[in-house]
Formats: structure tokens, C-alpha cells, sequence
């Protein structure tokens, strides 16, 4: 009777019909991002820019940014250049002090490289070689889960957590169409090596142990190629030691698995291998401590990784609610009861499963980013419960005897129906499933659209189809820092891979200011500066540092700044960072862009947000629920009609009619909000002059300024 516990003996049979499963599975992953990239063709308007795909992450355009310059023979150097200015600048940057050489082949991460590849097929469209890259990715991904399990002895268990995984909302949403990220591919290397690791242990003819482990190794080198993250390598190390010695495998060829697996890992990864888990260790775990701030000795920045969603701590709820989407909450718990039981009876195996356990806990205590890597071993673990039921509730009952066919059929046929029934389970209630209920002319029910607009991309494009000076630098928020290297050819001061710098702060603080004079100062000093120069003049006191912004010089290079209606949505991040008390280390405020509805009551009255006591009184600005505005501001299609301000009535809120053509906005702000220097330049399009000037209005889109 414990058996049913321990293993899964299906003969021939079952193994024929785990292997379809396993192509079945890798077909779902594959038409489930297809599926997404059918509508994305249908829809071109808002998916597409002048004929290519746009993408619906803003790390994307740093791959594709590197496979086109990679297809136009160009340097590194040069890519890197136009990246968080001055830094990398050839003349004034690091460059100046250290020459730049220029990374080997496999220093550079292999996405960029296939993108390029693929991109030969397609006129060269790197863009959308890239898209045309995450089905194929989705495919490999869900059958190199369904290894994993498969080596473990545990096959139908494993097509359930591969397609469970694929769709579930955490990767799904990851790995959708335009999500180009080294996620496509790293969770089924990830899988793949622990495979083939466990495999060559447990294999009891030593030349087979051989092909696995190299085989292992193969494909932890070309993970550490693609991800460029080589720490992984310790974490896989580990698990074989911990294995071989559970096994007690023989000591000579303990040694031949890890010079082997080492060796084929890659010596150039092997080397950094541990520095790199002790930068993950330095970057993540200290920051799951709720460390806020950075110091630099004098100094106290805010740790801008506070503002990133998917690396906070949740409670357990909003935890399985995020990874596995409303209403599947059951499934972390019944995977974790699942994994325990599963544990009790298999501890061998579930040592092969320790690379995928620790980001277990990661996910769980550190931040749920790491969730994507143990999202299937919650599937697994659910299904591993439910097989275990059926097969239990056949012993007891006896059903070949009953039925007078081969006890082997009997659990092939229900184990198989049971794994194609909650297959079809996983596939109606995810993400991917058809609201049109058509399967082969299907629209899921998530179809992201692209991260920045059309219209914000013809704003970066701007840059490039109107021959700017390609010296120029763009003054913008970190989101958009890659998306406009790739669109306008131009330098940016910080972006994806170097927003924790104290020149996201600067950048903040210039957009929060209500003093553009402040903020012409920020820019000034943010442009002039190298990081080691930030760093020092901020390792002194307050006001070292701020005489420091005030007397800098600006630079002989055109200086733009790029501001976006999207902002606003950022504006708490950006309130967080900007408006942080660097003496004290703490945080002062994080102000939003609140939008009520409001709707007229009278001449003079409207009744805003969800109920009718909320009257206000546009004469005296007063509300009916006892607050009080300090201003309203009103205009229209960018342009300033009318103010109220109520400064004798010492209101704590303002608030923001935002008319464009036909549609009104209403939004609730800080006074200090509606006087910052982003809201004068982009909303009301007053800029001072001697400091600003407007060179493109795209209002209610984009408007970009000269810094004069």
C-alpha cells in the first residue's frame, strides 16, 4: 500500500503516455503565447511601430538593443555608452580613467545572440525576431519541467507541473507576448540542469552517469551564458554534493561528476561564481531586511528597491493570489501539503529538488520575484496529492480485480485521464483561456499591450527621424531608460541597470522640486558627474553636497528633458525617492496622483469620489466632508484656463481638471505636487525661460524640453 507513495511504475505503456503528455504540454505553452501574438498582429495600431512589435517590458529594449548592435558589426562600448551618462562616457566618464575592454563572446548574454540569429530570417527585424522567440521559449520551458519530474520518477505528476507553471499568472504574465527577458528561458535551464544532476546520480551504469552530468554541465553553461547570473552554478554543486552523499556514490566518481560538471559549466563562470552569490546576498537579502536607505558615510539615500512591487514581502494570501491568480489560491496550499507528503516518503528525491527549494523560501520571505522558479513544485506537489488519492483509492478497492483487466492498465488509464482532465482544468481557468471559446481562433483572456504607448514611442523616435545632435542627453524616469536608447540612438542618465544610484534621487528630487531654479541645479550636477564624483561629494555634509548641485557647471552636450503623462502613475515611486530626507535617512513623503470622478451639481459645486457628501465648492474651495483645497488648477488641452487659490484657507490638498477634447480628468494632489517643477513644465507648460524651453509638444502624451 505505501507504494503508491513512493513510486510510479507504469511499464512501456505509461511511459508512451507521459511522452505524449510532455508534447502536449510543451504545444499548450507555445499556442498560449501564440495565441497572444495572433491578436497582437490584429491590433497592429497600438502593438506595433512602423511595422515592428513593441514590447510589454522596459528591460526589453537592453537585449534587442545589443542583438541590433551585434547585426550592425558596432562595439559594446558604444551600447554602453549611451547608458546612465556620464559613466560610461569615453571622455569624462570611466573610460577616461580605465580603457574599456571590449566583453568576449561569452560575456555577452546569449538572448542578444539568438535574437540576432533569428533576426537574419527576418530582414534583419530584431524586434520582432525577439517575439517570435517566446512561444519557442514557452514550448522548451514546459517540457524541460516535465524532465525534471520525469528523472525524478514522477512523469504525469511532471506534464501537470509544466503546464501548470506555464500558465500560471506569475510566469505566464512574465513570459507573455512582448515580454522579451532572460525569464523566457531561465526557468526551464533552470530545471533542465537539476534534471540531468539528479539523473547522474541515481543512474546506476557509470557511462550513463558520465552523459548526464555532461550533459548537466552543457546546460548549466549555456544557462550561465544566457542569464549571466553564474551563482547558480553554487547552488547546483551543492545539490550534487548533498546527493552523492545521501547515495553514497562512489568516492572516484564523486570526483569525475564534479570536475566534469564543473569544468563544463564554464571555468570563466566558475571563477565568478561566488562573488556573484554574494552580490545577490548584498542586493536581495539585505534589502529583505527593510533596510530603506544607502549610505554613503555622509549621506543617506533612499533604496530605491523599496519601490519595485515584485520585491516586497507579502503575507501568504497576497502571496499565492499573485503567483497563481484570483481564485487558485488552493493551489499553493494544497502543493505545499503535497511537497510535505511527497518529502516524508521520497527525501532522496526531494534533495534532487533542493536549487528549487531554496527559492522556495526566497519567494516566500525575501520577495515573491524569486516565485517563479518554485511555481512548479507547487504544481507538482498538488499533483503528486491527487495521483496519490487516485492510486491509493485502487488499492483499496481493487479495481482490476473487480474489472478483470491488467493492474498496469488500470493505473495508466487513470492516471492518464486524471492528468488530461486537470489539464484542461489548469487551461479554462488560466490567463490563456479562450473568452471567445474558440480554440483554434482563440483570444486569451490576457493580451497585455506594450509597456510604453505608440505615442511615446514616436516621441524617443523623434530624436532620430528629426537628426538631433547625437550627443544629446535625455534627462527622463529610469523606466524609460533602455526603451529610449534603442528609439532615439541617444544617452540617457539612468535606466534599468542603474536605478539604485543616487542619480535616480537627483532625477526624482528635480521633478518634485517647486523651485525649477532647484531643479535646473539637479540636471546640471546629474549630467556633469560620475558616480564616483556623486559618491564622494556625498560621503561630505549636507551642505558640501548641495554647494556642489548649486555650482555646477553644465555641459557642452544638449540636454533634454523627456516628461510623459505615465508619470503620474509613477508619481508615488517618484515622490518616495525625491522627496526623501537625505540628512536624516528617512522618508518625508510619497504623494500620488489621486483620480476621483467628479461630477456638476451646480454652478459653482461638484460632487466627487464615491459619495454625494463629498461637495466642493469651486468659490471658497471648501468640501462638504470638512476638508479644504489650498488650489484648483484647470486647463485644457495643456494649456492653463483658470486658478483658484485658497492659500488663506490653508488647505492641505489641491486639485488638478485636466480637460483634453472632450474628456475631463480629476485628480486630488499635494499643493506641493501641483508646484513641483513636473507638473509647471508638463501640464501647465511654464517654464522660466533662461532654464527651459519647449521643443516638442505632444500634449496629453509627451513634452519634451531643452535645458537651456
Amino acid at each position: 500500500m505505501l507504494n503508491v507513495f513512493k513510486s510510479r511504475s507504469y511499464g512501456s505503456l505509461g511511459i508512451t503516455s507521459v511522452l505524449i503528455l510532455a508534447f502536449l504540454i510543451g504545444f499548450l505553452a507555445f499556442k498560449a503565447r501564440n495565441d497572444q501574438w495572433n491578436i497582437w498582429k490584429l491590433n497592429e495600431n497600438i502593438t506595433f511601430y512602423k511595422g515592428s512589435p513593441l514590447f510589454t517590458t522596459a528591460d526589453a529594449p537592453y537585449f534587442v538593443g545589443k542583438a541590433k548592435v551585434i547585426n550592425e558589426g558596432g562595439t559594446i562600448q558604444s551600447f554602453y555608452e549611451k547608458r546612465a551618462f556620464p559613466q560610461w562616457d569615453s571622455e569624462i566618464g570611466y573610460n577616461a580613467k580605465v580603457e574599456f575592454v571590449e566583453p568576449g563572446i561569452f560575456e555577452i548574454s546569449l538572448l542578444p545572440r539568438t535574437i540576432s540569429y533569428i533576426s537574419k530570417f527576418l530582414d534583419n527585424n530584431v524586434l520582432l525576431a525577439s517575439n517570435t522567440l517566446i512561444p519557442i521559449a514557452a514550448f522548451l520551458t514546459a517540457v524541460s519541467i516535465f524532465v525534471f519530474f520525469f528523472c525524478l520518477g514522477f512523469g504525469y505528476e511532471g506534464a501537470i507541473a509544466g503546464i501548470g507553471a506555464s500558465l500560471s499568472q506569475s510566469i505566464f504574465i512574465r513570459t507573455a507576448v512582448g515580454r522579451v527577458d532572460t525569464d523566457l528561458l531561465n526557468i526551464g535551464f533552470f530545471y533542465a540542469i537539476a534534471a540531468f544532476v539528479f539523473a547522474s546520480v541515481k543512474s546506476n551504469n557509470f557511462r550513463n552517469k558520465m552523459i548526464f552530468i555532461s550533459i548537466a554541465g552543457l546546460a548549466s553553461f549555456f544557462f550561465n551564458w544566457w542569464y549571466l547570473r553564474p551563482g547558480f552554478l553554487i547552488l547546483f554543486l551543492s545539490t550534487l554534493l548533498i546527493l552523492q552523499i545521501y547515495y553514497r556514490q562512489n568516492f572516484r566518481i564523486f570526483v569525475f561528476q564534479i570536475l566534469l560538471f564543473t569544468f563544463l559549466s564554464g571555468p570563466n563562470y566558475v571563477l565568478v561564481s561566488v562573488d556573484n552569490v554574494f552580490n545577490f546576498a548584498e542586493v536581495y537579502l539585505n534589502f529583505s531586511t527593510n533596510l530603506e536607505k544607502v549610505s554613503y558615510s555622509g549621506l543617506n539615500f533612499p533604496n530605491t528597491f523599496i519601490t519595485i512591487s515584485e520585491l516586497q514581502k507579502l503575507n501568504l494570501e497576497e502571496y499565492s493570489r499573485d503567483v497563481f491568480g484570483r481564485g487558485k489560491e488552493w493551489v499553493f496550499l494544497l502543493g505545499i501539503i503535497g511537497l510535505l507528503l511527497f518529502s516524508v516518503f521520497n527525501f532522496g528525491r526531494t534533495l534532487g529538488m533542493v536549487p528549487a527549494l531554496v527559492f522556495l523560501i526566497l519567494s516566500i520571505f525575501v520577495g515573491k520575484r524569486f516565485a517563479i522558479y518554485a511555481v512548479p513544485l507547487y504544481w507538482f506537489g498538488f499533483a503528486y496529492l491527487l495521483s496519490t488519492l487516485i492510486l491509493f483509492l485502487n488499492e483499496i478497492f481493487k479495481l482490476p480485480k473487480i474489472i478483470k483487466i491488467n493492474d498496469i492498465l488500470v493505473k495508466v488509464f487513470l492516471i492518464t485521464c486524471s492528468t488530461v482532465s486537470l489539464i484542461f482544468v489548469i487551461i479554462t481557468t488560466s490567463l490563456a483561456d479562450c473568452e471567445n471559446d474558440r480554440f483554434f481562433d482563440c483570444k486569451p483572456r490576457y493580451v497585455p499591450t506594450p509597456t510604453f504607448s505608440t505615442e511615446i514611442t514616436e516621441g524617443f523616435d523623434y530624436f532620430k527621424i528629426n537628426n538631433f545632435d547625437t550627443s544629446s542627453i535625455i534627462v527622463t524616469w529610469w523606466d524609460y531608460g533602455y526603451w529610449l536608447n534603442l528609439f532615439s540612438g541617444l544617452t540617457n542618465v539612468h535606466d534599468g541597470g542603474s536605478q539604485r544610484s543616487v542619480k535616480t534621487y537627483l532625477v526624482a528630487n528635480s521633478l518634485t522640486s517647486t523651485s525649477q531654479e532647484k531643479s535646473y541645479d539637479m540636471i546640471k550636477y546629474l549630467t556633469s558627474s560620475t558616480i564616483d564624483k556623486v559618491n564622494k561629494d556625498s560621503s561630505q555634509d549636507y551642505n558640501f553636497f548641495i554647494n556642489q548641485v548649486s555650482n555646477s557647471k553644465k555641459i557642452d552636450r544638449p540636454i533634454y528633458l523627456f516628461l510623459t503623462r505615465d508619470m503620474i502613475r509613477w508619481w508615488g515611486s517618484i515622490s518616495y525617492i525625491g522627496d526623501w530626507d537625505i540628512v536624516k535617512g528617512r522618508k518625508v513623503n510619497q504623494r500620488s496622483f489621486v483620480r476621483v470622478d467628479c461630477k456638476p451639481k451646480s454652478k459653482f459645486e461638484m460632487v466627487c469620489g464615491d459619495t454625494k457628501d463629498s461637495i466642493l465648492n469651486v468659490n471658497d474651495g471648501s468640501i462638504s466632508n470638512g476638508h479644504q483645497l489650498d488650489s484648483l488648477v484647470i486647463i485644457q488641452n495643456g494649456k492653463l484656463i483658470r486658478r483658484f487659490d485658497y492659500k488663506d484657507k490653508k488647505g492641505k490638498t489641491s486639485m488638478l481638471i485636466d480637460i483634453v477634447d472632450e474628456k475631463r480628468f480629476f485628480y486630488v494632489v499635494h499643493p506641493d505636487t501641483l508646484n513641483s517643477t513636473f507638473s509647471n513644465l508638463f501640464f501647465l507648460n511654464l517654464p522660466k525661460n533662461n532654464m527651459f524651453s519647449l521643443v516638442e509638444d505632444k500634449y496629453p502624451h509627451y513634452r519634451i524640453f531643452k535645458v537651456e
